[in-house]
């Protein structure tokens, strides 16, 4: 063998070498910090998202109630058919309680003080149940809504006029 030939081979061998030397391998240490840094951050981004979508549900809860709170469902003369205006407040009433799996509520019948006692407690009662099947049409379970009659007593208005009169025929709901 030459001396040149023995130089090429040196030089390959070097060469060879320093390859190898430079070549990288993942470190495992770093690569498991990674990992769970990772999985840290993905943890508390879910957990804030969860925390976030609690505080839209409670505000969104709060701003429902207040919408419905001392609302009532009137009625006219004589009659218990639940007016077209006063379905939005029945539906509120039903998305209230669509959010609120464990409420319960009473609707209470009343009648203005036209009419025999008896009469009115039945009418009071075929208002409430009005509105009961009205939120059952709404999803809202049988077994949630009991319902009360009142007929002529607990006015709103003491009055003997026939604004005072509308103001009594009403049903209320009682959470």
């Amino acid at each position: 063998m030459s001396v040149k030939n023995l130089s090429q081979l040196f030089m390959v061998g070097v060469i060879g070498l320093t390859l190898v030397g430079c070549s990288s391998t993942p470190k495992t240490e770093d690569s498991s910090d990674n990992k769970a840094k990772a999985t840290q951050q993905v943890e508390a981004d879910v957990d804030a998202a969860k925390r976030a979508a609690a505080e839209r549900a409670a505000a969104e809860l709060a701003e429902l109630k207040a919408s419905i709170d001392g609302k009532v469902i009137h009625f006219e003369f004589d009659r218990y058919e639940i007016s077209s205006e006063d379905y939005a407040l029945i539906k509120a009433n039903a998305d209230y309680m669509s959010m609120k799996s464990d409420l319960t509520v009473t609707v209470n019948g009343y009648a203005d003080e036209r009419g025999t006692r008896e009469y009115n407690l039945a009418l009071g009662e075929r208002r409430a149940m009005a509105v009961k099947n009205a939120l059952i049409a709404e999803g809202v379970s049988p077994s949630r809504i009991s319902t009360v009659s009142f007929g002529e007593d607990n006015p709103v208005d003491d009055g003997h006029t026939e604004a005072a009169w509308s103001k009594n025929r009403r049903a209320e709901f009682v959470y």
